[in-house]
């Protein structure tokens, strides 16, 4: 199916993100989000949408070109990439913090963990959507829980596994009670 013309110019991304949030640069950090307004804990704060992948499919179109930083698992097999992961829609510029203050819902959508400030970058954890075990990543998050560094298994980690319980993606919860499977 093709939609019309007319429709597309009307739609400025593939994702929903909401219009108290504001994509902001951040120096060496790069691009993330901040709030624009006042964030009510459990508001939605954007809604990732995008291309699915197969794992085949996604180390042939995206991790190849050293874009996979974009893209998270969704299912077994099955990964959420953003249609442009050269130039991502601002939904997926959400930067990882160790004390984050947002968190997934379901699948696909992130919402606050907690009031959020103006002015406040929106964070998560990039535990709550990742479980490839051959990606990590180097932390700089200023908070005294830093890990450092992040891996694919961090998921596992029965500390994070409490800490957020139902904010880590269906997918993950399910992992979780399926013993990793």
């Amino acid at each position: 199916m093709e939609y019309s013309k007319e429709i597309l110019k009307t739609v400025k991304s593939e994702s929903y993100v909401s219009p108290k949030v504001e994509k902001k640069y951040f120096g060496n950090k790069g691009y993330g989000l901040v709030a624009r307004e006042f964030i009510k804990q459990g508001e939605i704060v954007s809604i990732s949408g995008g291309l699915i992948l197969t794992e085949e499919q996604h180390r042939e179109i995206v991790e190849l070109k050293g874009l996979g930083d974009y893209s998270y698992y969704i299912e077994n097999g099955f990964l959420i990439c953003p249609l442009n992961p050269e130039d991502p829609s601002d939904d997926w510029r959400m930067n990882h913090c160790c004390e984050p203050n947002c968190g997934v819902r379901g699948q696909i959508v992130f919402v606050a963990m907690k009031d959020i400030d103006i002015g406040e970058e929106l964070t998560f954890d990039y535990a709550m959507t990742e479980t490839n075990p051959e990606y990590s990543v180097d932390l700089h998050c200023t908070k005294e829980t830093c890990r450092k560094k992040f891996t694919g298994n961090d998921w596992k980690n029965p500390s994070l596994q409490s800490k957020y319980k139902d904010h880590m993606s269906l997918y993950i919860q399910n992992k979780i009670k399926n013993n990793g499977k």
